[in-house]
């Protein structure tokens, strides 16, 4: 049983979860990743190769696991200026270094990690400082001498004019302090890491301490006398870590066995407080009068954004969204609603030029316009004014006449403890409008939705595939903004 720099980075965040993973992998058999997760794995693997343009001198190992250690050290003996995942492993330990290059000054290696992210991450499960620090002592038993180590991070000013430019794309952060003050508690978990994995299954996790969204894989399988619904669940329950733990060291795990509820307030409150009561708590006349104040047409809008780690459109930066659908439901002071809607399926050239001379069209800019978390529709809207400026005007009156719908839920006008704290529209829509649903569509997530676009705008997808794609897309982002009317028309009905 070899160590990777993965499993490491699982320790330190949860030991159990990966004792588990070592000697019981069919606890987590059928745990597909979303297509989010596949997203990031897929970001990561073309950052990492297009860091490579860096270094045109650099030589591949192409093999992956421990088959890869002895061509590695095949090629070292060739005294190669850059390598690139160069495979090590030194007792239970084993890694493949991202990029290793010569360093004829200092005579040692550098050692490079490649992070799909636009900033150095330093908390755990993500802390590259570490994550460095475990790399370097593997490599080193074997004999290496690192002299150097940093992260190379995507640039978030970057935006992409013409070619790609790799070297403006990347900023190289040197690490070397930092790694070198970590080696030594870093080095005490590996071997703290050796032990626990040798040894017997322990009882319980760290994850008690943790809200639900922060839990390990096999959380309820360490702890089954923890509830489905449990304190876990409230509202941001993380951030009141004294009241929490409190709990937790008294084994209250369950909302009914809160002792003290008066400590609740706000939003947490709020959840407990409709828990208890069976019900959900409705302000009625602040509803009203914040639906009052909303300006007929009313117009229901939702964005469908792309992002990509490596910039693929002209204008973009890394993991800038990028607009490339939208769908509008116009509902008139008579009850008339009407839809329209947008998809790029050909992003060639300006295509976010024809998005918006159609949202020109569509929308008034005068009546109020509907979103959920209209953060999200109004950055999008603020990039297409950076992009088209004849054109701000209208972006920032639609902007200025934004309602945020989520704004019901997130501030408590309405809340039902099946929500779990949560005010995503697709907690709050199987909760207030159960007759709706996502289940039957072809795409049924933002995150695949994006995947799908991915897809369909690719070459080598046959027409008929990226008709279907073009179809699934459509029907997911209408039923979106048509979601937003049904939960609108819900809410006018409590008044």
């Amino acid at each position: 049983m070899y160590i990777t720099k993965t499993d490491y980075l699982e320790y330190t965040f949860c030991r159990k979860n990966l004792w588990l993973r070592k000697h019981k992998p069919e606890l987590f058999e059928g745990q597909e990743l979303s297509e989010f997760e596949k997203k990031i794995i897929e970001e990561g693997n073309l950052a990492d190769e297009a860091a490579r343009q860096l270094f045109p001198d650099g030589v591949l190992i192409e093999l992956v696991g421990m088959r890869a250690v002895p061509q590695t050290q095949n090629v070292l003996a060739l005294k190669p200026s850059t390598l690139f995942q160069g495979a090590f492993s030194f007792n239970e330990f084993f890694v493949q270094a991202d990029i290793l290059r010569w360093n004829e000054v200092l005579h040692g290696w550098e050692l490079y990690e490649v992070k799909a992210t636009n900033d150095v991450k330093r908390e755990v499960p993500h802390h590259h400082v570490n994550d460095l620090a475990f790399q370097k002592q593997v490599i080193e038993s074997t004999g290496l001498r690192i002299v150097k180590a940093g992260v190379i991070h995507l640039n978030s000013e970057y935006r992409q004019k013409g070619t790609l430019n790799f070297q403006a794309l990347f900023i190289t952060a040197d690490l070397t302090e930092e790694v070198l003050a970590s080696e030594v508690a870093v080095h005490e978990e590996m071997e703290a890491m050796k032990i626990d994995l040798a040894g017997p299954e322990k009882k319980g996790c760290d994850c008690l301490y943790r809200g639900r969204s922060a839990q390990c894989t096999t959380f309820a399988y360490s702890y089954p006398q923890v509830p489905e619904y449990s304190v876990h669940d409230i509202n941001r329950i993380g951030g009141s870590k004294a009241l929490f733990y409190d709990w937790i060291d008294r084994s209250i795990f369950a909302l009914e066995d809160i002792d003290n509820p008066e400590k609740l307030n706000g939003a947490k409150k709020a959840q407990y407080t409709a828990y208890m009561k069976g019900s959900p708590i409705i302000d009625h006349e602040g509803i009203k009068e914040m639906l009052s104040e909303l300006v007929f047409p009313l117009q229901f809008f939702d964005y469908e954004g792309y992002s990509s780690a490596i910039p693929r459109f002209e204008g973009f930066g890394a993991y800038e969204q990028v607009p490339f659908q939208y769908s509008l439901h116009t509902l008139q002071e008579d009850g008339t609603l009407e839809h329209k809607e947008f998809l790029v399926r050909d992003p060639v050239g300006d295509f976010t030029r024809p998005l918006l001379d159609r949202m020109v069209k569509d929308l008034n800019p005068n009546a109020t316009v509907i979103s959920w978390y209209s953060t999200y529709e109004k950055q999008r809207n603020m990039k297409l004014a950076e992009l088209h400026p004849d054109q701000a005007d209208f972006i920032e009156r639609i902007n200025d006449n934004m309602f945020d719908l989520m704004t019901v839920f997130s501030q408590n006008y309405y809340v039902d403890a099946k929500f779990k704290g949560s005010a995503s529209i697709k907690k709050v829509l199987p909760i207030v409008v159960p007759h709706l649903t996502y289940k039957a569509l072809g795409i049924q997530k933002g995150d695949q939705a994006i995947e799908r676009w991915e897809k369909m705008i690719a070459k080598s997808t046959p027409q008929t595939e990226k008709d279907q794609i073009a179809g699934d897309l459509l029907e997911y982002c209408k039923l979106d903004t048509f979601a937003m009317v049904e939960i609108y028309r819900f809410l006018m009905k409590l008044g």
